[in-house]
Order: C-alpha cells, then sequence, then structure tokens
C-alpha cells in the first residue's frame, strides 16, 4: 500500500472517530488545569523509567554483539540508540535511512556486515514478538476483545504447530524462489550471531523491558496527572497507539498515536482535558525529549564535534590555569611560562 492511500485509510478512521467523539472534546482551559497540578515525583519516575527503556535497548543491541564477538561500549549504545530513534523519527523514509546509520556506525567500530544484519534483524525479531505478545494480553485483558483475541491466539498457535510438525517453510521457500540474493545474506547473518539458550532469555527479557518501561512511563504520567486509569487501560490504550502509528507510516506516528492513545482513554471515561494532558505529557518525554536527545547524541557521534569539544576543553582547562595562577599570591614572582600553551 502506497503512503498516500496509508494517510487516506488514517484520515477515514480518524473522521468517523472523531465525529463520535466531538462532544468529549476538550477545550484549553481544561487542558490547563489538567497539567497545572501535576505531581513532580510521579513525573520524575516517568522520565527515568522512558531513559530507562531506551538503555534497556542499547543493552539488547549491546549483548547481539556480544554474542557475535564485537564489544561495543555502553555510553556509545546508548548514543547510537537515541540518534538512530531520532533519524527514525523525525525524517521520511526514517527507519531505512536509520538502518543505513546503524550499519555505517557500526561498521566503523569494526563490526562485520553479517554481524551487523543479523543484530539489525534479531533486534527487530525480539522487539516484534514480544510487542506482538503485549498486545495478545491487552487484548485478553479487555472484557470485549477476549473472546476474539482468544480465538486468534489459538488459530495462530495452531498454524505455527502444523507448520513446524510438517516441516513447512513458506516464507524460506518463496524468498528461495524471489529472492535467493537475500535469502544468503539471511543465511550469513545467521552463522554471525548463535545464541546459547540464556543468551536468548536475557534477550528476550530485555525486549520485553524495553516495551515495559515505556509502557511504565505512560502510568507514571497517568499517575502524574491525577488520572485513575486501570492497568489493562494503559495496555491497550498503549499498544492500540504503536500499533496505529507503524500502520501509518507517518514519522513517529505524528497525530495518530495522540488521537489513539486519547480516544482509548476517553472512551474508558477519562474526562477529556485529563485525557489531552496525560497524551501531551507522555508524547513529550517519549517522542520530543527522545528526539532531541538523539540529535544531540548524532552530533556528538561526528568525529570533527567530538575533537573541537576536545579541543574546546583544552582551552578552557588552560585558561582556568593562567586565571588560576595570575589570581596565586606566587604569580608575579613565578609569572605562568610554565603552564600549558
Amino acid at each position: 500500500m502506497s503512503p498516500r492511500w496509508r494517510y487516506a485509510l488514517a484520515l477515514g478512521v480518524a473522521a468517523p472517530a472523531l465525529y463520535l467523539l466531538k462532544d468529549r472534546l476538550p477545550g484549553e482551559d481544561a487542558v490547563v488545569r489538567a497539567l497545572t497540578g501535576l505531581d513532580p515525583i510521579w513525573l520524575g519516575a516517568a522520565v527515568l523509567a522512558e531513559a530507562m527503556s531506551m538503555s534497556t535497548f542499547a543493552r539488547l543491541v549491546r549483548r547481539l554483539l556480544a554474542v557475535g564477538g564485537t564489544r561495543l561500549t555502553m555510553p556509545r549504545a546508548v548514543a547510537l540508540t537515541y540518534a538512530r530513534t531520532a533519524v527514525s523519527n523525525s525524517l521520511p523514509a526514517g527507519p531505512v535511512l536509520s538502518l543505513a546509520y546503524v550499519t555505517r556506525e557500526l561498521s566503523r567500530l569494526g563490526a562485520a556486515k553479517p554481524l551487523i544484519a543479523a543484530t539489525l534483524v534479531l533486534s527487530g525479531v525480539y522487539s516484534t514478538a514480544t510487542f506482538t505478545l503485549l498486545g495478545v494480553v491487552a487484548l485478553l485483558a479487555e472484557p470485549a476483545t477476549r473472546p476474539y483475541a482468544l480465538a486468534v491466539a489459538l488459530l495462530l498457535l495452531a498454524v505455527a504447530s502444523a507448520m513446524v510438525r510438517l516441516h513447512l517453510h513458506p516464507v524460506r521457500d518463496w524468498m528461495r524462489r524471489h529472492s535467493p540474493a537475500v535469502l544468503e545474506q539471511l543465511r550469513a547473518a545467521r552463522e554471525a550471531i548463535r545464541p546459547g539458550r540464556r543468551d536468548r532469555v536475557v534477550l528476550a527479557g530485555l525486549a520485553l523491558a524495553n516495551w515495559g518501561l515505556d509502557i511504565a512511563c505512560l502510568g507514571f504520567v497517568c499517575a502524574a496527572a491525577g488520572v485513575s486509569i486501570s492497568p489493562p487501560t494503559v495496555l491497550f490504550g498503549y499498544v492500540a497507539a504503536k500499533a496505529a502509528a507503524i500502520l501509518a507510516l507517518i514519522p513517529g506516528g505524528l497525530g495518530v498515536a495522540e488521537f489513539g492513545l486519547g480516544a482509548t482513554f476517553v472512551a474508558a471515561g477519562v474526562t477529556g482535558g485529563a485525557a489531552a494532558a496525560v497524551v501531551l505529557l507522555y508524547r513529550l518525554i517519549s517522542y520530543w525529549a527522545v528526539l532531541v536527545t538523539g540529535w544531540l547524541a548524532w552530533a556528538l557521534l561526528l568525529d570533527r564535534v567530538r575533537a573541537a569539544l576536545v579541543q574546546a576543553g583544552h582551552w578552557g582547562w588552560t585558561a582556568l590555569l593562567r586565571m588560576g595562577a595570575a589570581m596565586g599570591p606566587c604569580a608575579a614572582l613565578y609569572g605562568y611560562r610554565d603552564l600549558p600553551r
């Protein structure tokens, strides 16, 4: 489906929902009132949870590289995670550019191309699998969607079991016929990383913690705004907003994620002003703050920027030493000829 049709589909879904909820849309005064009574402790917890979520994904990538034999320091892994997120969420075709950016940065660190490909593929697989698990849990937690979710989950489980027993590999067979080069690259990537049982458990736990901490950020924002809402509803709203943003293919899910999250909360009985305040705060922390931090990290990862900062630090340290020497009691006697220049 082309981007134009995706935008049209998103608009076609949003317009009827917006019409149905028009009587519950908040005014500016209601939003301002909801934002004035924020709890700073819960707000700080939300910021911390989001930072830990980003750090957890960095640990996931770092663990995959370590299994493949390449060491990546934690500070650089975190900076790379923020930078790739900024590229992905703010530029047209951002996900593609983000993959190219990560590939270039890891290549500069000495990682082989098959290992980089395996890292990107497996990090995506673990993230997608754990998000799907959260989606199933969210649907099962809601009484209205529980029967349908249970039926779909059982059907998928039966199909997967049948494919394993019959040794059916439709995706691999299709790729062998239509994209043999891509299949060969995937095989090379599989050889590059062979995680053991313990590694797989740790990787799955890191991927799940990445999503869980982001959801915790949303829950803490609700607590900061004084919104009383059940954890299943928070989870359902989060999954619905993320899924809608992914399907719409809009950078960062702008507009789509906000509307999906706000509509879920309003439908759950939250007032329009409180729901708008929660959405604004959550997106400010999880999207805009991450975006700004990511572009700063992107700049700091440039060699020329780091070299300029090192030089500026050297000049600043020299200036402080000279100032201290000039103000000292023995400055007139000894001068400061021996200070670094």
